[in-house]
């Protein structure tokens, strides 16, 4: 029996679950889908945060910090986020105690075995793709970021959209109706130890597939695993621009697959209009600060593709300076990524690094912010900082703001802390 299959054994024979990091983006949506499946739910994490506040709203016991003493025989069932390694105190007890202990990737496959599933998969884009077919169809969702002014990042229904992660390999767990593939790009060498290891994983969803795969034309990687498969479809870049609250030509591409996929339910006029009235997602170049000719957007941006395309999306807003402040997103990426990083800062005037966050990896040759520093050229002298707290970054860019200036926050890390500080400025 595969790890899918036993989290649908589990799933099935319900009693009490509870999930180690359950204010992650992903976690908290798994644990509100278990409770609605009928579980006693409760979770831990080490700080509150929205999601936990969420959670507990919903009637779902939140722990702070992580300790043996929340496993007991009362316990069913462990769910950790890939971030949990089997070392965890709360893992081994688990394990002592013989409660099974399944993945977030693991289980939220299974959770979507009874429903009519799109899985939204690709490098780039599918937390904006998921929200805006979530919001044109109305229906079930799970996605990994927050819609503003709407409630939770889970709802339950009929028909699922979820965001089918390939980040840990659990991608290859799903099998739904239909698949959206934005793109593919090498990532996530923390698991993946080569490209063709992660693409392989694509294929496997493609195979996996019931119905239908819309793919990105542009996209070669895409083309090459779809093309003469007569399950996939591709889908082009719109021959005219859709109305949308989201700036950019890569949120065009999250709307043509949005508009691809969710014609099986809608005519494109109604596609059309919800999209031109969808909510926007946090942390998709969120405007957080604008007063006094001063604009500050946070994006979750970590990747030197995203990068590239949120700085273009910035200077087609024309600022006098364009400044950005980024924290790159564990050490194997900045590695593994390190000379394609620099190109993509093209049009910033100054560059602020911060340290690495690690997101449970330790430190390794190469891959921290002062080995990232050094691949920058000569080019950037007197331009290009590095500061070793968020604290030290955020006080030495406030004083250099002025008119017509905007600053970008670009990380998937807690540089979200300085869009709260920015917020805080209002």
């Amino acid at each position: 029996m595969n790890a899918v299959d036993h989290a649908q054994e589990l799933i099935e024979r319900g009693g009490t679950v509870h999930l180690i990091g359950a204010g992650g983006m992903g976690m908290a949506g798994v644990a509100f889908l278990l409770k609605e499946r009928g579980f006693i739910v409760s979770g831990c994490d080490v700080q509150e945060n929205r999601q936990t506040a969420w959670l507990q709203k919903k009637g779902i016991n939140i722990f702070l910090g992580h300790h043996e003493s929340h496993i007991n025989k009362s316990v069913d069932w462990l769910v950790r986020s890939t971030a949990v390694p089997d070392t965890h105190p709360e893992v081994q007890c688990a394990k002592k105690l013989g409660i099974p202990v399944s993945r977030r990737g693991e289980v939220l496959p299974a959770l979507m075995r009874n429903h009519t599933c799109i899985a939204v998969s690709g490098t780039h884009g599918k937390t904006t793709t998921t929200a805006m077919i979530a919001q044109v169809l109305g229906c079930g969702y799970c996605v990994g970021g927050e819609m503003v002014d709407i409630e939770g990042i889970a709802k339950s229904g009929e028909v699922m959209v979820v965001e089918a992660d390939e980040s840990d390999g659990t991608i290859v767990g799903y099998s739904p109706d239909f698949t959206v593939i934005t793109n593919i790009e090498y990532d996530h060498m923390e698991h993946h130890a080569s490209a063709a290891d992660f693409i392989d994983c694509f294929k496997q969803l493609i195979k996996n597939t019931k119905q239908k795969v819309y793919y990105g034309a542009d996209d070669p990687i895409s083309v090459q695993l779809c093309s003469g498969n007569p399950k996939c479809e591709s889908f082009s870049f719109p021959t005219f621009p859709l109305s949308l609250p989201l700036p950019g030509n890569h949120n065009q591409w999250n709307a043509a697959a949005t508009l691809a996929v969710s014609r099986t339910w809608k005519t494109e006029a109604e596609i059309f209009k919800a999209l031109e009235k969808m909510n926007s997602i946090r942390r998709r170049f969120e405007t957080v600060f604008e007063r006094d000719g001063i604009r500050i957007v946070s994006d979750y941006a970590h990747h030197p593709t995203e990068i590239a395309a949120l700085i273009q999306t910035a200077l087609e807003l024309k600022p006098k300076r364009l400044l950005g402040i980024f924290q790159p997103h564990r050490y194997t990426r900045t590695l593994a990524l390190g000379p394609d990083f620099p190109p993509s800062f093209q049009g910033v005037e100054k560059l602020g690094l911060v340290p690495v966050y690690a997101a449970s990896e330790s430190p390794i040759e190469g891959g921290t912010t002062s080995d990232l520093r050094a691949r920058f050229s000569e080019e950037w002298d007197g331009r290009l900082f590095e500061f070793q707290t968020l604290e030290l970054a955020w006080a030495e860019i406030l004083s250099q703001l002025r008119e017509g200036d905007l600053l970008l926050l670009m990380g998937a890390g807690d540089i979200e802390q300085m869009a709260e500080w920015a917020r805080q400025c209002r």
